[in-house]
């Protein structure tokens, strides 16, 4: 049903409301529907369904045990996500570290971001990108813990394509690919605007290692802040291309020196000062 209505494009309130057990949330609004038109919806969903078996992979609903708990301090969290791997289930918590920035980092940023894949609170929650994503993606993947990565397509491609193996090792190695796209829907600038968010609300920190004022992780690191996430960011050096972690420092991100690699001090003892 929650396919269903999704494309009839019922409103995600409605939706979350049926994700949630409440099936009166659609009754006023399917009473203006064609028989005929939701005779149809309901053949695409099963298309849908069965798309996303043959794909390995599974529908997990807002008020399942599943759901990841961060992204239900969202004001519009996904009344399902499509998923591929493992997700434990859990009820109370956010968990790991949201590691983000450019698709372009310079070599020390991406070895960084490597290093705090492999030492920071695990799981690492990031979006399969190129760069700083990949790099902490390969560093939990290297240590051995779960990796989570959030994509804004559906789940029949990969994208970005060099990164088919990655999302097959991130699985293997009890990660998940996730997505609150349909199998078959194409990446689009605003799914990867809207991804960011679910990044942000998963993890019980995030992390920018480097990014220009205008790149994708600041909606990540936006999202932080109305969310109410610690925030963290490395410490400018010269050049545009840390523009956004000035920025971050400006709007109030704990600083990060780039001493700082997770296999000492946590993120905690930063916050506090002591690193």
């Amino acid at each position: 049903m929650l396919l269903a209505a999704s494309i009839l494009r019922i409103p995600a309130r409605r939706i979350r409301a049926l994700a949630l057990g409440d099936d009166r949330a659609l009754h006023d609004w399917l009473v203006d529907e064609s028989v005929e038109r939701i005779a149809q919806a309901r053949i695409e969903a099963r298309i849908a369904y069965d798309r996303l078996q043959t794909l390995q992979a599974r529908l997990v609903a807002l008020g399942t045990p599943e759901y990841p708990a961060g992204l239900r301090d969202l004001v519009d969290p996904p009344p399902f996500l499509c998923v591929r791997g493992n997700l434990p289930a859990r009820s109370r918590w956010r968990e790991g570290t949201a590691i983000v920035g450019t698709r372009t980092p310079d070599r020390r940023s991406r070895e960084m971001a490597y290093a705090l894949g492999r030492n920071v609170r695990a799981p690492i929650v990031s979006g399969l990108a190129l760069g700083i994503d990949a790099a902490a993606h390969e560093g939990a993947l290297a240590s051995g813990v779960p990796t989570y990565a959030y994509v804004g397509n559906g789940l029949a491609a990969t994208y970005p394509t060099e990164h088919a193996d990655l999302e097959r090792r991130i699985v293997a190695g009890g990660g998940a690919i996730l997505s609150e796209l349909l199998a078959d829907e194409s990446v689009r600038p605003w799914s990867l605007v809207r991804r960011d968010r679910l990044q942000a609300a998963h993890a019980a920190a995030i992390v920018l290692v480097q990014s220009e004022a205008d790149r994708g992780a600041m909606h990540a690191m936006r999202a932080a802040v109305r969310l109410d996430r610690p925030r963290y960011a490395f410490t400018p050096r010269e050049g545009a291309v840390f523009a956004g972690n000035a920025q971050a420092l400006s709007e109030g991100a704990h600083e990060l020196d780039w001493t700082f690699d997770g296999s000492r001090d946590t993120l905690d003892d930063v916050a506090r000062g002591r690193s």
